[in-house]
């Protein structure tokens, strides 16, 4: 290795010293990122006259982009031209050269084997049996069996780099997952260039990809059609200007055709991936059926199959169909999470499609709680319900508007009780203030993925009676706000779970659904898509969490945030943008 290094570092110093100009950014004055990693890799031209132009340039009024814009460009820009000036010697640059080389060499072998030649031999089994290195992501699923419950890693915080279920975007394209044919990312907002470059650094990118999202970005079909031949994409365009395409799910297709699905909070660019925290579920191995069987064989026991093929089949695009019968075709047998989605459209119960009603059926089916058999005892009511999303709609004049008459009807229904629109049952709700934003990794600029209005916080101020403040001390999270949207029922002394909903559904009508009216039917106008875990699928009574007294020897289902909550303080105030 030491030898290969050697002569590998005289070649690529060699090339670096003869490395050409980068190529300028096809967007030039058009261009709308915030992305560091986007400056490094293209030339700005016409952010440089204006650098050089002294410290507050005046941006010119016949600009396309707003002003504002171009100036916070600069500053992001500033350091990377100063950092480019040559301040090492040529030996030192040699020796980055030999240490980058080294951590390459150590990434690869994490997730296949290292030959002589330094490249990385891709596994040719998919079987999550098959045999793979410590630090692989197929690894870190066997680890993290049954839940397959995954959160970001947070560069900002190094302490997340250790936890056994934290994973980059990269970890997902791990080829101890198998040797990928093709990929289907569905999603709101999508930084093709930050995606492409995820998969560049597996060398996947020239594989087919396939891209559904929702935040038209300017050019971006351009930059697609000019540089990327191998990408299919579609602008889900909404019909409602309420409306949004929320849902971040990933399917990857491998050579023999056995599939994996990804369920997440995150949106596809940098930011997301690095300064958020995130959840994401990442299904078993999903194998191809044998040849001759049907749509409905290999159907999981929490009818997962049948609702993902329901989903995709709600766009009514033919450049799905390749995927639905990637999915058809595939056994999800051993998938024991349940799936939950919304889709623009009218819903009424036992159909999934809609947030309020398919978890309220859920659980409703399958949640159980303690019955309260004398005084002493817990009872259901006893269950404190937990609601953390990073963003909150409008919904109302008071509680019984939406928060209490929809979503707690959903969300506190039980085996031993049908849905109400009155129920006692206690909801706590996480979202940070303006302190714990204040105090995050970027100062201010730690609240840009809580997109909660000002305005509409007025008009609802008794919602600030229900806020916990967000505090992620355990696991080293608290400085990096939470793009997660989570959903629980937990026990009276805070160590087990009745159930868990992990989904891209914020706090809103929008999302979960419009009030539950007297024919039972409830219109929603986005897509969003979650996974419920719930014990009875995974043979167990409750889920223990890490406040369990018992948990040396049991497996603890994945909580972030820290418990007990932190009430906000009289002079706190949720962060609003």
């Amino acid at each position: 290795m030491d030898s290969f290094l050697k002569r590998k570092n005289t070649d690529q110093a060699d090339a670096e010293a003869k490395k050409p100009k980068r190529e300028e950014c096809p967007h030039k004055e058009r261009c709308y990122r915030k992305n560091p990693h986007h400056f490094k890799e293209f030339e700005h031209p016409f952010l440089i006259q204006l650098i050089e132009k002294g410290d507050t340039p005046e941006i010119p009024d016949n600009m396309p982009q707003p002003k504002q814009l171009y100036l916070e460009q600069i500053e992001i820009l500033k350091p990377i031209l100063a950092a480019q000036k040559p301040k090492e010697t040529e030996k030192k640059r040699v020796e980055t050269v030999k240490n980058n080389m080294e951590s390459v060499a150590s990434s690869s072998s994490s997730c296949g084997k290292v030959s002589k030649k330094g490249k990385t031999t891709i596994f040719t089994s998919t079987s999550e049996e098959a045999t793979c290195s410590p630090g692989s992501m197929l690894e870190k699923l066997k680890k993290n069996a049954p839940y397959n419950l995954f959160f970001t890693t947070i560069p900002k915080s190094q302490s997340t780099f250790k936890e056994v279920n934290s994973v980059s975007f990269t970890d997902l394209l791990c080829p101890s997952l198998g040797p990928l044919k093709c990929s289907l990312q569905i999603n709101f907002m999508i930084d093709i260039d930050w995606l492409l470059k995820q998969y560049k650094a597996r060398d996947l990118h020239q594989k087919p990809l396939t891209i559904l999202y929702g935040d038209d970005w300017p050019d971006m079909i351009e930059f697609m059609n000019r540089f990327c031949p191998n990408i299919k994409h579609h602008f889900v365009k909404m019909k409602d200007p309420f409306g949004c395409h929320h849902s971040k799910v990933g399917i990857y297709v491998y050579e023999d055709e056995s599939i994996r699905l990804v369920v997440s909070t995150a949106n596809l660019y940098y930011e997301d991936w690095n300064n958020y925290n995130q959840g994401l579920w990442l299904s078993p191995r999903l194998p191809k059926l044998p040849q001759g069987s049907n749509a409905k064989d290999g159907e999981s026991i929490t009818g997962f199959k049948s609702d993902l093929i329901a989903y995709l089949e709600t766009y009514k695009l033919s450049i799905l169909k390749e995927w639905l019968d990637y999915v058809k075709n595939a056994d999800f047998s051993q998938v024991r999470v349940a799936l939950v989605y919304s889709a623009p459209g009218k819903y009424y119960p036992k159909k999934n499609g809609n947030h309020l009603h398919r978890v309220g059926d859920l659980l409703s089916k399958y949640c159980s709680l303690p019955a309260k058999t004398t005084p002493q005892s817990e009872g259901p009511l006893s269950w404190g319900i937990l609601a953390q999303a990073s963003s909150i709609g409008s919904m109302g004049k008071t509680p019984a508007d939406w928060l209490r008459g929809s979503l707690l009807r959903s969300l506190a229904s039980h085996k031993q009780s049908s849905p109400s629109s009155n129920s006692a049952a206690t909801l706590n709700i996480v979202y940070p203030s303006v302190d714990n934003v204040a105090h995050g990794y970027f100062g201010l600029q730690s609240g840009g993925c809580l997109p909660y209005s000002k305005a509409t916080n007025e008009k609802q101020r008794w919602l600030q009676d229900y806020m916990h403040q967000w505090k992620a001390d355990e696991k080293h999270r608290t400085r990096a706000m939470p793009h997660i949207k989570s959903y629980c029922r937990i026990s009276p002394n805070l160590n087990k779970l009745a159930y868990f909903l992990l989904t891209s559904a914020n706090l809103s009508k929008s999302a979960w659904g419009n009030p539950i009216q007297k024919d039972g039917g409830s219109s929603i106008r986005s897509y969003e898509m979650g996974v419920m875990f719930l014990p009875n699928f995974f043979d167990e009574e409750y889920f223990k969490i890490n406040n369990s007294t018992d948990n040396k020897n049991s497996h603890l289902f994945p909580f972030m945030y820290d418990l007990p909550l932190t009430p906000y303080k009289k002079d706190d105030y949720p962060w609003c943008n």
